[in-house]
């Protein structure tokens, strides 16, 4: 008996087969790589990429947030300004708060930039002395300060607040460089209460430099009239604190 060879035909790369189609044969047959196993690869390859991307991002954030450190507004004479004042956590409150903003020109996580500090306390000399030494750190950092002299009239105090807002205001749009403005005590200049019907002409005006972010004026005040500070202030970036060891 002579036995004849079977093809089983030849095999192109343009045929669509399947094991369905293929019966018996499929031993002798080559099929295509799935597409799903030839894409695999190249998605983990992205996804690795992605992933690499991401850190790379995270570590540039990183460094740009802490380039400058808060040595920044440090000075070194120990005797003077918030070095030599024995309220040491309220000496750092107001060099994070206040002085590291101006310095770098940053805000905070709400995008709101501290443009009015109100020292609270019992007593009236402690609180003078702070303001007065965290005027002096801020002129040894080189910022420009203003500080209102004690022996005005209430007329006269509020006159000179508005002149020196007017030429601190001039000064950063020339220069760009802040000013802080210590206008003492707040109950010389304004009625406190914890709420009003009407703000005076000098309240609105500080309010107005609340809402500007950068209106290169920041003014400091202190009060020992703890219980009625206004309740507005809690709505505007105004540093509102107390005096603490």
């Amino acid at each position: 008996m002579k036995i004849q060879r079977i093809s089983f035909g030849s095999y192109s790369n343009n045929q669509n087969l399947s094991p369905i189609n293929s019966g018996e044969n499929r031993e002798f047959l080559f099929y295509p790589k799935k597409k799903e196993e030839a894409n695999f690869k190249p998605l983990v390859l992205k996804f690795l990429g992605s992933l690499a991307a991401i850190a790379v991002g995270v570590t540039l954030y990183n460094l740009r947030r802490n380039k400058v450190p808060l040595s920044v507004v440090d000075i070194q004479d120990k005797a003077k300004g918030l070095n030599a004042i024995n309220f040491r956590r309220t000496a750092l409150e107001l060099k994070k708060k206040i002085l590291y903003p101006i310095k770098t020109e940053t805000t905070n996580k709400h995008g709101t930039f501290n443009s009015g500090l109100i020292l609270s306390d019992t007593k009236d000399q402690p609180l003078k002395e702070v303001l007065a030494a965290f005027s002096e750190h801020a002129e040894a950092l080189g910022i420009r300060t203003k500080e209102i002299p004690d022996n005005l009239n209430k007329s006269d105090r509020r006159k000179w607040v508005f002149n020196a807002i007017k030429e601190a205001e001039n000064n950063y749009k020339e220069t760009k460089q802040f000013t802080i403005i210590n206008i003492g005590n707040l109950d010389n200049l304004v009625d406190l209460k914890i709420v009003k019907s009407k703000n005076s002409a000098i309240e609105d005006k500080l309010i107005e430099i609340n809402k500007n972010v950068y209106s290169g004026i920041v003014w400091t005040a202190w009060t020992n009239n703890t219980k009625s500070i206004p309740m507005y202030y809690n709505n505007l970036p105004v540093l509102v604190t107390k005096l603490v060891d």
